[in-house]
């Protein structure tokens, strides 16, 4: 009898299945500009120090956390005008997502998105491991939504980013509604870049209209805690509450919560922080378009940069890379025609600028 190595018992579905791979992340000693995967160029909060220090000095790490992380979850209620309960708290958005299509999936269902959209949508649609269908919408030559042709899908679960990624293109509020209604299953706005729009372009003061609508937004991007993992969804009382039972039980920890709400309350750094990045994004974006580059108008803390014809993108990627600058090249589809870059810091937009004009020649 043949003995058994213990992968053998393992499902072949999980053999066959090929893994998110995120933007690549540098040593933390390393002396790299990181302009591949949307962080927040500023630090977080000044004020997280001495909440830190004073669960530490406290003694109650030695605790579980909040099952619920209430404290947040009352927080993030009190801005919405919301039942907590319709908040679930997160182990950064990812988890809420998990959650969701978890909840929501079985056998045969079908997901649909824009294309290109978030690419962690199929991949959690194969995760899932239930057979379920992963249906791609292409986008317009603009590279807005194909409003049209998204209205007249079925499916279980319609998602999207809102504003778009990686294209960060803001769609009209009023058509993401009419979508949000037409469409008879749950619908998902994806809002990790929501804080970088103007004010009022979230959908979570519409949950209370459009019962299909769910929510999801992360702290890692426009309250620089991407290290720290915590996020939300948002969504009808009922559905939420279905959802929370798939969730681990501490999902979230003490340092995690504490530092979240203090982030969230300390509105008036957080103000300060979005107006440098917008303002560091129309620096940017004017100085690459003399360049030569096409970017669509970003809502978002990253720039979408299409360069002019004969220049390669992967070939910037790695140009940028050898003199360690990262920003982010994807191989398929539309974007394999672009380069995105993260909002980095006056200082690191002016390296970049620099090295950009000696690889343009």
């Amino acid at each position: 009898m043949t003995e058994k190595n213990p992968s053998d018992y393992i499902r072949k579905e999980v053999i066959d299945f090929n893994p998110y791979v995120p933007g690549e992340q540098p040593g933390l000693g390393d002396k790299v500009i990181k302009l591949n995967t949307n962080e927040n160029p500023y630090p977080p909060s000044p004020k997280i120090h001495s909440a830190v220090n004073e669960i530490i000095t406290s003694g109650v790490l030695r605790k579980y956390p909040n099952y619920h992380s209430s404290e947040l979850q009352n927080a993030i209620a009190k801005k919405y005008n919301l039942d907590p309960n319709q908040i679930l708290v997160t182990n950064g958005s990812d988890e809420a997502l998990r959650l969701l299509f978890y909840a929501l999936l079985a056998p045969g269902d079908t997901v649909v998105a824009p294309e290109p959209t978030y690419s962690f949508y199929p991949v959690l649609t194969e995760e899932v491991m239930l057979g379920a269908k992963y249906r791609m919408i292409p986008l317009l030559p603009d590279l807005h939504f194909d409003f049209e042709a998204l209205s007249r899908q079925e499916g279980k679960l319609l998602c999207f980013a809102h504003p778009n990624a990686p294209t960060g293109i803001l769609e009209d509020k009023s058509k993401l509604l009419e979508l949000v209604k037409g469409f008879k299953g749950v619908v998902l706005s994806d809002e990790a870049y929501i804080d970088f729009t103007e004010p009022g372009m979230s959908l979570i003061s519409e949950i209370a209209n459009h019962p299909n609508l769910v929510v999801t937004r992360t702290f890692s991007k426009s309250y620089s805690l991407a290290g720290l993992r915590v996020g939300f969804i948002v969504g009808e009382l009922k559905l939420i509450d279905l959802i929370r039972k798939l969730k681990d039980s501490y999902n979230v920890g003490i340092l995690d919560q504490t530092i979240a709400v203090t982030a969230w309350e300390d509105e008036e750094y957080f103000g300060i922080c979005r107006t440098k990045v917008l303002e560091e994004r129309a620096r940017l974006t004017k100085e690459l378009t003399g360049l030569g580059f096409e970017i669509p108008p970003s809502a978002t803390n990253f720039i979408f940069c299409k360069p002019k014809q004969g220049i390669s993108p992967e070939g910037i990627y790695l140009k940028l890379k050898e003199k360690n600058i990262l920003v982010r090249y994807f191989s398929k589809g539309i974007p394999k025609d672009y380069v995105r870059i993260s909002i980095g810091t006056k200082e690191e937009n002016d390296r970049l600028l620099s090295e950009l004009s000696l690889i343009l020649g």
